[in-house]
């Protein structure tokens, strides 16, 4: 398992996770997957970049499609949803 901070403060042992929603989640990983996580962290990618910066360049290196593209594909378009509102 891996935590992954939804916030970000560092979370403490006294946070309580049934009363907040913005606490540390733990994800699932296969090994491989964990180790590789792990050794990507120990590089230090936010020494340089911020971890916006570091996860974006991750998704781009696997051409995951831009934001926009997922909206556009996803989510319904709010012009869409009052046509006569533009008037």
């Amino acid at each position: 398992m891996i935590a992954v901070p939804t916030n970000s403060s560092k979370p403490t042992s006294s946070d309580n996770t049934d009363r907040d929603p913005e606490t540390t989640i733990n994800v699932c990983l296969h090994r491989d997957t964990h180790t590789r996580l792990t050794a990507y962290k120990n590089d230090n990618p936010l020494i340089e970049k911020s971890y916006d910066e570091a996860i974006n360049e991750i998704l781009e290196k696997i051409n995951f499609p831009q934001a926009e593209m997922i909206e556009n594909k996803y989510l319904p378009s709010m012009s869409d949803a009052h046509p006569s509102d533009s008037d």
